[in-house]
């Protein structure tokens, strides 16, 4: 009677036709409400990306604000060049009180005005000033495109795991299932015990919980996916089976960390922070000290002293010194404040160093661990299903329980489970590491999209 039950059930065996970690492989068993499909329509991770750069607020706002950035070049070349402006003047006098001469007139006035700085120690520090903020916003921007990678990719792989998650979950439950209306019968016909039927129901009961949190986690990826991308995916490439998981290039820690200190855009970023405020403190000193400028005017008038004139043309021009003497202290107390903003600038570059230092160790050792993780991984997995086997066996023999196997099961899809898990660590920690290395580019996008099935989809929605 055990054994008739037994080769009824067959979810055992079909377990261990279980070949592939990825969810692709995992959901042969149950493609029709898996949501798989042989088709290539879904959009992948190269895709999702240029939809991102199109759509994305976040993204399309740092593109604004560099072009906006870029004018501080010319704003600042403007306190450098000659100051040229011309004013005219035509009114009318109605004298009602005054001698004689005074007769009622139109008065025209033309004037054109030129100035230009022989020495100004605080227009050349504005210069550097904004030609450095003009810099800075290169490196927001090379940021910002990189943290759009980082969040397209992110968000991908986030739908893609937890996909992967919800079908494994009901491979699990539909296996629980099966295990309880085999411990049910095998009650009924006295070859069972009750607390056989109440792990197994437990079992069930529990995948069906963890089913709704996988669901869950799914929606809030969406949410996120959405937000960044602009769409709701209909269906979504998957990963390959045979993925080769690579240890970083190079492979030294000290060089990842050097190649951040050489390449991150927010470092380059501070370094120009601190460059910022010493221009800062220049100016500030520059205002204490005399400028020199050398003025030029061209005079077109008929006018003189409210009296109407012959028209009259004339040219002058000179050097013009402007020493400041005394503004209540503001000056000082401005040079004061560069001074410390300087120290501050300092400080924050030197924090932020150290931010990624602590950063690129952690993804780099990260990385090192998924897969070290994902081989010992898959050496449990074949052990799991080694063990499945074994207490089907011993089941139909009579030397194990419904409970052994329920437990040799739960230990194999924890191992899958395992497996999912540390394949997306390493795909995310692989992006954080290029991230915080100031290396990540839109080559990595491409080069990860080769991890994905071309031929392949699973259906995320149906509208």
């Amino acid at each position: 009677m055990k054994t008739f039950y037994l080769e009824q059930r067959g979810i055992a065996l079909k377990v261990l036709k279980i070949k592939k970690t990825h969810l692709l492989g995992i959901c042969l068993l149950a493609a029709s409400f898996c949501g798989l499909s042989p088709k290539a329509n879904a959009i992948d991770l190269t895709q999702s990306y240029y939809k991102a750069i199109g759509y994305n607020p976040s993204y399309l706002s740092s593109t604004y604000q560099y072009k906006a950035s870029q004018t501080y070049k010319m704003q600042g070349l403007s306190y450098l060049l000659p100051q040229i402006s011309l004013s005219a003047n035509r009114s009318k006098y109605d004298f009602r009180t005054a001698p004689y001469y005074y007769a009622n007139y139109m008065a025209n006035t033309i004037s054109l005005n030129a100035q230009q700085y022989l020495f100004n120690l605080s227009s050349f520090a504005m210069f550097k000033e904004l030609n450095t903020k003009a810099k800075m916003g290169e490196y927001q921007f090379k940021d910002a495109d990189q943290q759009t990678i980082y969040n397209v990719a992110q968000s991908y792989f986030d739908v893609l795991s937890a996909l992967d998650q919800i079908n494994l979950t009901k491979m699990e439950k539909k296996a629980a299932h099966e295990d309880l209306v085999l411990a049910q019968k095998l009650y009924k016909a006295g070859e069972a015990t009750l607390v056989d039927v109440d792990d197994a129901q437990s079992r069930y009961d529990i995948t069906s919980a963890k089913l709704i949190q996988a669901q869950n986690k799914l929606d809030i990826a969406l949410t996120k996916f959405k937000a960044i991308v602009g769409i709701m995916p209909r269906s979504i490439s998957p990963l390959k089976d045979d993925i080769s998981f690579k240890f970083p290039t190079p492979s030294k820690l000290d060089d990842w960390i050097e190649l951040a200190k050489q390449n991150s855009p927010v470092i380059k970023y501070y370094e120009q922070n601190v460059n910022y405020y010493k221009q800062d403190l220049t100016k500030a000193i520059g205002d204490q000290l005399p400028s020199v400028a050398l003025i030029a005017s061209y005079t077109y008038t008929n006018t003189n002293s409210y009296i109407q004139t012959e028209t009259i043309k004339y040219a002058s021009i000179g050097i013009q010194i402007n020493v400041p003497i005394f503004n209540g202290g503001n000056s000082i107390a401005r040079i004061d404040e560069a001074h410390y903003r300087v120290k501050q600038a300092q400080m924050d570059k030197e924090n932020y160093q150290n931010n990624i230092t602590s950063s690129v160790t952690e993804a780099f050792l990260n990385v090192s661990s998924d897969i070290s993780k994902i081989d010992s991984l898959r050496i449990a997995k074949k052990a799991a299903q080694t063990a499945l086997k074994a207490n089907y066996m011993g089941l139909k023999a009579g030397i194990k329980t419904i409970a052994d196997v329920i437990n040799a099961q739960k230990q194999l899809y924890d191992v899958e489970n395992q497996l999912l898990n540390a394949k997306y660590s390493y795909i995310t920690d692989m992006f954080k590491l290029k991230y915080y290395s100031g290396v990540l580019s839109k080559d990595d996008i491409d080069f990860f999209n080769t991890y994905l099935a071309p031929s392949s989809e699973l259906i995320v929605s149906n509208n």
